[in-house]
């Protein structure tokens, strides 16, 4: 189906304070589970092989909440949504430390936290894609340096408190405070809203899958893959470490970190990358690397050199999230944000899958194996890489061409 191009709304990406803002605090919120996930089964009696349905639950909320966000409210600025997002997210934290008596009550509170992370995750994802329409991936980049930034120094806080004898009660109610603090920036920094934007009803949805079904198709197939990877390695990676090396809570806590420092890094290094080369080369080579980093790890004879190949994994992973979400800025208008928050739900069901699938494996065959069938995922989105150079038939990276 033969598309015709749609010129930018800005030559030039211009962030805001609320978009990094949003999205360092849903980065810290997408790692806190993993760090805790030892101290919270101990205590609560969770059987390692249920250890996967915290994340599950977790990411169930971020689905619903993409359904929730398109379908009902549209019509409510974003600003609005992200103050709203941030207060219900610390009230969700304080429940759960607060609150949580087994593994149903702790799940429970884990979709409640899921629920608003999602939301400040995408909504800043949407407006970049609806506002920047021009070196999206270049943007995109730079807005989730600051979820990699979050993701980087909360594994290293956590697993010090924990390590100092901090119960993982408080460390989810002193969380719930500082949402507090971020809900008041947003109430006082103002935010442009997204023009244009309509709650999703059947003709909005035939439109979208119309203008290019297979480019739809591989961006949510793409983050399906990724995202259930990514969750699946923030949540197990430090119950890795404890497992097959019999790691203390801090150093386990720093194998999360070391993953987000290498995306930190890498993420880095990829920005003038983004402005070189096509997307689709980079998410192939990006791909290739992570695949086999992983089943490195998985193999690692020792601790150090796990933590080391952990860094390079997280290095290699670094801009593979925002070369997928940058196709969304080729679909028209406001389109490009529903789109782009179409990779957060398909994500989502695959952070539900993957995360829980490694708990029923690693107890019956080992971590090293359970961690070692993640890199098959990370291949495959190997292949779609190659798929969307053929269906957007690149030839320029960082334009808003549309595909053919």
């Amino acid at each position: 189906m033969a598309t015709r191009a749609y010129q930018p709304e800005t030559d030039e990406p211009v962030l805001r304070l609320p978009i990094y803002l949003a999205h360092f605090q849903s980065g810290v919120m997408f790692v806190t589970l993993g760090p805790l996930l030892d101290s919270v089964m101990r205590d609560l009696g969770i059987p390692l092989a249920q250890g996967g349905v915290p994340a599950l639950v977790f990411a169930l909320g971020n689905s619903v909440s993409i359904v929730f966000l398109n379908f009902f409210l549209a019509r409510v600025t974003v600003q609005r949504i992200l103050i709203g997002a941030a207060l219900l997210e610390a009230a969700a934290l304080a429940a759960c430390g607060l609150l949580a008596k087994g593994l149903w009550s702790f799940a429970a509170a884990c979709f409640f936290i899921g629920f608003p992370s999602v939301i400040l995750t995408a909504v800043p994802g949407m407006w970049v894609s609806a506002h920047i329409r021009r070196q999206t991936a270049w943007a995109l980049n730079l807005m989730m340096l600051s979820s990699a930034l979050g993701m980087t120094v909360a594994p290293l806080i956590l697993g010090a408190l924990l390590g100092q004898g901090v119960n993982w009660r408080w460390i989810y109610v002193g969380e719930a405070v500082f949402v507090l603090a971020v809900a008041v920036v947003f109430a006082l920094v103002p935010l442009e809203d997204i023009s244009g934007r309509e709650r999703l009803g059947l003709r909005q949805l035939r439109a979208i899958a119309a203008f290019n079904p297979r480019l739809l198709g591989l961006i949510a197939g793409g983050a399906f893959l990724y995202l259930g990877v990514e969750m699946t390695l923030l949540t197990w990676l430090p119950t890795f470490e404890v497992d097959v090396f019999g790691a203390t809570e801090t150093l386990a806590g720093l194998a999360a970190t070391l993953y987000m420092v290498g995306q930190v890094v890498g993420r880095l290094a990829s920005i003038p990358l983004t402005r070189r080369f096509l997307a689709s080369s980079l998410l192939f080579v990006f791909s290739v690397l992570l695949a086999v980093f992983l089943g490195a790890v998985a193999a690692s004879p020792t601790q150090g050199i796990s933590l080391v190949l952990t860094f390079t994994a997280g290095l290699s992973s670094a801009a593979s999230l925002s070369l997928l979400s940058s196709y969304s800025s080729r679909f028209p208008h406001w389109h490009a944000g529903v789109v782009f928050s179409s990779v957060e739900f398909s994500g989502g069901i695959g952070a539900m899958v993957f995360p829980y699938l490694v708990g029923p494996v690693a107890a019956a065959m080992g971590f090293r194996v359970a961690l070692a069938v993640v890199a098959v995922p990370v291949l495959i989105l190997a292949g779609i890489a190659v798929g969307f150079r053929r269906v957007t038939r690149e030839a320029e990276p960082g334009t808003a061409r549309g595909a053919a």
